[in-house]
């Protein structure tokens, strides 16, 4: 076997990529708990959030934002995630069963209005993730979202899909989270890389009067 891996390594050498060696059981296990997981939870938390709506209807709008963004894995295919989650049911259902112990005990905490468990459930979580690597490479790839304030017109996409084109500036995804009459709305592209997103807000500061941020 490590033969092989010797011979994909150099078949694979002039590409730069970089290789991280695993077993099949240990490879399971690793995409289970930083991939597959949290596609299983955001999909629950999406159902739940679409069952909220229809009792809470100023919900579905004010979803538009923050929500949609930790929820973002759920847009993945449907059929794609079936396939996965029925090959690496294994691990799965063990990361599920700890998932459903953690939530009982926040469960608990609220109920019994804990403050000090709450706090320390937060603070953990926070030490923990300002810990991780920042836009590498990961189980769930990251991404480069600018939003740029537009006047609702139409064409108003396409020119700025021109502005990036002239300047050969590259763009993964592209969307308008909220148009209404009169109001600007904001458009999100998606990059691959920070220098592009860079590159795109100062093309298109440039080249018109829009208003572009990223967090």
């Amino acid at each position: 076997k490590m033969l092989k891996v010797a011979t994909l390594r150099e078949w694979l050498s002039g590409t730069n990529a970089k290789f991280l060696i695993l077993s099949p059981t240990e490879h399971d296990e690793i995409t289970g708990m930083l991939s597959h997981l949290p596609h299983i939870v955001a999909a629950a938390l999406v159902n739940q959030t679409q069952s909220f709506t229809e009792e809470h209807p100023a919900a579905f709008r004010l979803a538009a934002g923050g929500f949609r963004d930790i929820t973002r894995v759920a847009s993945s295919d449907p059929r794609m995630w079936t396939d996965i989650s029925i090959s690496n049911q294994k691990t799965l259902t063990k990361q599920l069963t700890i998932w459903r112990d953690s939530m009982n005990q926040a469960l608990e905490m609220l109920e019994t209005e804990d403050a000090a468990s709450i706090y320390a459930f937060f603070d953990g979580a926070k030490e923990f993730r300002d810990s991780l690597p920042v836009h590498q490479g990961g189980a769930i790839p990251s991404f480069y979202d600018l939003f740029v304030d537009v006047p609702d017109y139409p064409g108003v996409i396409s020119e700025v899909t021109r502005y990036l084109g002239e300047e050969e500036i590259s763009l993964t995804n592209i969307k308008i989270l909220e148009t209404r009459e009169d109001i600007f709305g904001v458009l999100q592209i998606t990059f691959q890389s920070d220098e592009d997103r860079d590159r795109a807000k100062r093309c298109i500061e440039t080249r018109s009067n829009y208003t572009c941020h990223y967090e």
